[in-house]
């Protein structure tokens, strides 16, 4: 498991300080997509109503730094998911030239896909959650290219929501995973059956 390679103390330390630098980049575009998207489709800046997609357990402060990290990861990796499926019916139904928001989007799901590979090596012991999406994309096709872009700006939220809890994570993180990384692989183990699927 790629996990283990970077165990060492110092190695996990600086990795975990270049994942966050990381997230607090990819929130940062993740904001700019939004209103790129809500201005090339003369959007209300105001947030879609419904909540987020992804629905993970709350990262109350109980839990520790690793387990947060096993709970974010499965989030980033169903925006993924979710930003693949708006590509994908993006290009089907408003096949637009090249614009920049299309290079935007291009550049958050790469630097995503780094993200989520970055977050995986610190997983302890190849722990992971699994998140819930609460409402599909199919559900939306009825609805028409209205409802269908309402759908997208509810994924874009839920990117810069899961990417700023990241960034945010992280960023508190590194001195206590130098401290402590058995301690917490102990703690992430014990907190599996609640949190997962």
């Amino acid at each position: 498991m790629a996990g283990r390679s970077v165990n060492g103390r110092h190695g996990l330390r600086g990795h975990a300080g270049r994942t966050a630098a990381l997230a607090r980049l990819l929130h940062k575009e993740c904001i700019q997509l939004l209103e790129l998207y809500r201005n090339s489709e003369s959007l209300p800046s105001s947030p879609v109503d419904g909540g987020y997609l992804v629905s993970v357990p709350p990262l109350v402060p109980q839990l520790s730094d690793a387990e947060k990290i096993c709970i974010l990861h499965a989030a980033l990796k169903e925006c993924l998911r979710l930003l693949e499926d708006v590509i994908t019916r993006e290009d089907e139904e408003f096949s637009n030239e090249d614009s920049e928001y299309k290079r935007k989007r291009k550049t958050v799901r790469d630097r995503l896909g780094h993200l989520l590979a970055s977050t995986e090596q610190l997983l302890v012991d190849g722990q992971k959650f699994e998140a819930k999406v609460k409402e599909e994309l199919d559900g939306q096709v009825a609805s028409g290219s209205f409802g269908l872009k309402m759908w997208i700006v509810r994924v874009l939220q839920d990117l810069v929501h899961w990417t700023g809890q990241t960034s945010d994570t992280l960023r508190s993180m590194p001195a206590e995973m130098e401290k402590a990384p058995k301690t917490m692989s102990r703690r992430t183990r014990r907190g599996a059956g609640k949190i997962k699927k």
